[in-house]
């Protein structure tokens, strides 16, 4: 089966390779905040219920997009990265954000804006769908100050819609 080049080229975000091992070295002291090298920081790896290990990643400034804000979460199933999510600068740097997931992953399969409260702008929310992976950008996560990308393989949100829809079950 062949892969689109989206499909191949989206696959490594911000140097972590979804459905690869994960294989980043630790910070280490003085690490973290600013670091020369994408490294695990030192916070306890959180366990989620649906089976995946969260992980926080420090980036370098050097060669990292500006509209990232903060470290990212990588979440692994079994030592492989399922998912990244980053934080983004919210409405501020939506536009910019939605412009360069287009041009590495082509038109979003849906996209649609929200009018907040405390802004003129309205938030944009945008989703991929592509062959082995999803992309979704939510321009504001419920503040003007911050948004969110997340990729994730389809075995990963498959996960967390069951646990969700089991859970949902229990109530």
């Amino acid at each position: 089966m062949m892969t689109t080049p989206a499909s191949a080229q989206g696959r490594n975000v911000l140097g972590i390779e979804l459905g690869s091992r994960f294989l980043l070295p630790e910070c280490g002291a003085g690490g973290g905040a600013v670091t020369s090298r994408a490294c695990v920081t030192g916070e306890p790896v959180t366990r989620k219920p649906w089976g995946a290990d969260e992980y926080l990643v420090a980036l370098p400034i050097a060669g990292t997009p500006s509209y990232v804000r903060g470290e990212i979460k990588v979440a692994t199933v079994k030592g492989i990265a399922e998912s990244v999510q980053i934080g983004t600068w919210g409405i501020q740097s939506q536009s910019g954000v939605l412009a360069a997931l287009t041009g590495q992953y082509g038109k979003p399969a849906r996209i649609r804006e929200q009018k907040l409260a405390l802004s003129r702008t309205p938030a944009q929310f945008a989703d991929w769908e592509l062959a082995d992976f999803s992309v979704s950008l939510l321009g504001s996560t419920g503040s003007i100050d911050w948004g969110s990308i997340e990729v994730s393989t389809h075995r990963y949100r498959k996960m967390v819609s069951d646990y969700e829809a089991r859970r949902a079950g229990t109530r």
